[in-house]
């Protein structure tokens, strides 16, 4: 039997790019040992110099809005290439995390209270409490900041508006924040994170040593399960497919709060879906070979 040609999208132009070129260097190894040929690919560009007929499955691995807007996913829809990408429409719905949060409320989930906004004029601030602002289009934590006054929260506000051009201001929620995968439909194991500093942002995921992940979660069983619960809520009400990894805080009283959405989940060797998966059951070429299947190719 003939091996199977997989191209793997990796890299592109978002402020992720380093992040999705680790994750297309694990899973292209993953591929290789599971016996299938392996491209690497950019772009969209790179891809349409492959001959179509060469290609028998996509893995997008591109993380940010190179992969994850639904941009990626509706083309290669309408090109017909099978692909592990989220359908176009959960893609784009979960990928702007307002509305994302909208909707997941409407099904019951917990989010926190928020404002949208497109200029600092626009903020009202009520309450005394702390604030998180970042941007409503963007992943890994990108431009993430922590506001603990009025006057920083506007601040804030005004920093991560340079850079995008929407941005999301929600009420500071303490707590836990965990991560529960889903692949093909099934649910994984919850991950807590307990992160070097007070925010689990870009450096805290990619650059720290000192950040900490325990799977199962540090977490009473019974929360870990409505975790579970809450996630597949979240899933089917953004009308997510293949794979993703959907992101809470968990407070003292045990509330959950879904925070976003993430239809391309990191593979790198400290990103948290392997972690799941391991306790899953699963090897990290499982794991791929499994996201490999929500697109419709199974066999070697």
């Amino acid at each position: 039997m003939n091996k199977l040609n997989v191209a793997v999208l990796m890299g592109g132009y978002s402020a992720e790019r380093e992040v999705s070129l680790n994750s297309g260097q694990a899973v292209s190894e993953a591929l290789l040992n599971l016996g299938y040929h392996v491209t690497q690919v950019n772009d969209i560009k790179e891809l349409q110099n492959i001959p179509k007929q060469q290609v028998d499955a996509v893995f997008n691995i591109l993380h940010g809005a190179d992969g994850e807007d639904g941009q990626l996913a509706a083309w290669l829809n309408k090109q017909g290439y099978a692909s592990t990408c989220c359908d176009y429409v959960g893609a784009a719905v979960s990928w702007h995390k307002d509305l994302a949060k909208v909707l997941v409320a409407k099904v019951g989930v917990k989010t926190p209270k928020s404002q949208l906004l497109s200029q600092v004029e626009d903020l009202v601030i009520i309450g005394d409490h702390s604030w998180i602002v970042k941007p409503a289009c963007e992943g890994s934590s990108v431009g993430l900041f922590k506001a603990e006054s009025p006057e920083q929260l506007k601040q804030a506000v005004a920093e991560s508006l340079q850079a995008s051009n929407e941005v999301l201001v929600e009420t500071y929620i303490k707590g836990v924040e965990c991560t529960v995968g889903i692949v093909n439909g099934e649910v994984l194991p919850v991950v807590s994170i307990k992160p070097a500093s007070e925010l689990y942002d870009y450096q805290a995921k990619y650059q720290s040593s000192s950040t900490e992940y325990q799977c199962p979660a540090a977490l009473p069983e019974i929360w870990q399960k409505e975790l579970q619960e809450d996630a597949l809520k979240a899933y089917r009400a953004m009308h997510l497919s293949a794979w993703c990894r959907i992101d809470f805080i968990v407070d003292e009283q045990g509330n959950r709060w879904f925070l976003e959405a993430n239809t391309t989940p990191g593979m790198t060797t400290s990103s948290l879906l392997p972690k799941a998966a391991k306790v899953h059951g699963w090897s990290f070429e499982q794991l791929v070979s499994q996201i490999l299947a929500s697109s419709g190719v199974t066999h070697v």
